[in-house]
């Protein structure tokens, strides 16, 4: 698959690493806000197996406050520049469109839109020929838990939103193959509704578009098992396995060495 300048091999399941520039991410804040503890941060997580690392400089916990562009790209920049760009897949999390111009700019080969993108972040990616991660969202962070009682139906209202967006995604030409989309777990939904996505994950596989899930440390396990964000590598890893064998592709985690081993003993243990 070519990513902006470069062809990458994802092999599947694919495991993708999570990097917060931030310093007050709801499970890691802190720990890689510094570009030595990033980077350091990073090259572990590629060596544990991870294809793809996703850097956010901007929290998205449920009550945070947004985070202006500049400061964002004044966080991600001394970061991506250091970055070798043909080792492994560098995707963004950001959602505002001035971040999104300056890190495909310099090198980035995927956007992770927790709104779901806009249609010029769709012009963005055809004109770098880069790939998209595309979340649902009801809210932005800081009100979205109170919107947990607006669907009718939570898979079908954010099947319907999805493919809303697959035809704008048609109509700008954008491969299927580069795209994958996100249902969006702990984002203004409930613990009976992140379960109810999970269990029916496999409705939100659309054509040859890929699907990812991001369920890692957050707080639907602790209503299940109470925990802290750090003590739930088991609750996130059994629904990694789960939702693999529903179809999920990319696998977005904290924990990559246990979560990447898991999957490779799945996998073995499943084959006839």
């Amino acid at each position: 698959m070519k990513l902006g300048k470069y062809n990458f091999k994802l092999n599947s399941p694919v495991v993708m690493g999570i990097c917060n520039v931030t310093p007050d991410s709801f499970s890691d804040g802190g720990q890689s806000f510094k570009k030595k503890d990033a980077l350091n941060n990073i090259n572990k997580m590629f060596k544990n197996g991870a294809q793809i690392i996703d850097i956010g400089a901007e929290s998205a916990r449920p009550g945070s406050d947004p985070l202006s562009y500049k400061e964002e790209i004044k966080r991600l920049d001394p970061i991506l520049k250091k970055l070798p760009k043909n080792k492994f897949v560098i995707s963004v999390d950001s959602y505002k469109i001035e971040t999104q111009e300056y890190v495909l700019s310099n090198g980035a080969h995927i956007i992770n839109d927790i709104f779901g993108g806009s249609q010029e972040l769709f012009d963005l990616t055809k004109k770098f020929k880069t790939g998209l991660i595309l979340m649902h969202t009801p809210a932005p962070p800081k009100t979205m838990q109170s919107m947990v009682n607006s669907y009718s139906n939570v898979v079908s209202d954010i099947k319907k939103i999805f493919k809303k967006t697959i035809k704008k995604l048609e109509k700008a030409k954008i491969p299927a193959s580069k795209v994958w989309f996100d249902p969006g777990i702990g984002f203004g939904k409930n613990l009976e509704q992140n379960i109810e996505i999970m269990q029916k994950i496999n409705q939100f596989k659309f054509k040859s578009y890929g699907l990812l899930l991001g369920s890692s440390r957050k707080s639907w396990i602790d209503k299940i098992d109470k925990s802290d964000a750090n003590e739930r590598i088991g609750g996130s890893i059994a629904s990694a396995l789960y939702c693999y064998q529903k179809g999920v592709d990319i696998f977005r985690v904290h924990d990559v060495k246990e979560t990447s081993q898991s999957l490779k003993v799945f996998e073995k243990l499943c084959l006839k």
